[in-house]
């Protein structure tokens, strides 16, 4: 007769790894650590993950809607208008308090390790499409010129998102205060140059981050089921 599915097993398997991870670091973390750490036999973690990487991939999903969660509920009880600026804003704060999310933007490998930038490029692609969207919604609540291609640069804004994430590697590692100064200073540049010089709509511009948002929660959702 089969042994009876350990109830929570995939989340007690991923609460492990970050856990290990963040006191151990990802190179110095074992299958058997985790399994350890869980409570559960070795063999259970194979029944959940093909390998480490996996697990570690399982992990940074996670954090990344622990993340978007985190920043809906930001731009839910942020008062005025949610432009390109305070978008970033939010979201580097938000980056910055969740520890695996902030040694990946770092390049912290006494964290990950080399892991990292290993993730299947077709979810970015998709992100891509909706940035596009996001950007035509923008322009039509007045928070940003339409005399700017949205393709253009919704293609500038992806170079520069995922330029953070493969920076480190070479460039090496960068401090805290480096990657604020960084994005806070795109950011502005982004704002001054697209400002179409009116009046925003601001109930647009809220539901067009709320639209984005969602779409990405359902992603990370569809991402993250085993």
């Amino acid at each position: 007769m089969p042994r009876p599915r350990i109830p929570d097993r995939r989340d007690r398997i991923l609460d492990a790894a970050r856990a290990l991870a963040l006191a151990h670091g990802w190179p110095a973390t074992s299958v058997a650590q985790i399994a350890a750490t869980a409570g559960i036999g070795k063999g259970a973690v194979y029944l959940e993950f093909r390998n480490r990487a996996e697990i570690l991939d399982a992990v940074l999903l996670r954090a990344m809607a622990v993340l978007t969660a985190a920043v809906h509920r930001r731009v839910t009880h942020t008062p005025g208008l949610i432009d390109l600026p305070t978008v970033y804003r939010i979201g580097l704060e938000e980056l910055l308090a969740e520890p695996l999310l902030r040694a990946l933007h770092l390049g912290d490998e006494a964290v990950l390790g080399e892991h990292v930038r290993t993730v299947d490029s077709g979810r970015y692609l998709q992100r891509m499409d909706w940035l596009g969207d996001y950007i035509a919604h923008l322009q039509a609540a007045g928070v940003i010129t339409t005399e700017v291609d949205r393709a253009t640069l919704g293609h500038v804004l992806g170079v520069f998102t995922l330029g953070l994430l493969s920076a480190p590697d070479t460039l090496g590692p960068v401090s805290e205060q480096t990657l604020r100064d960084t994005v806070d200073l795109f950011a502005r540049l982004v704002g001054r140059g697209l400002d179409p010089g009116q009046e925003a709509d601001h109930d647009a511009a809220r539901a067009a981050q709320f639209a984005l948002l969602e779409r990405l929660e359902t992603q990370l959702d569809h991402l993250g089921q085993p």
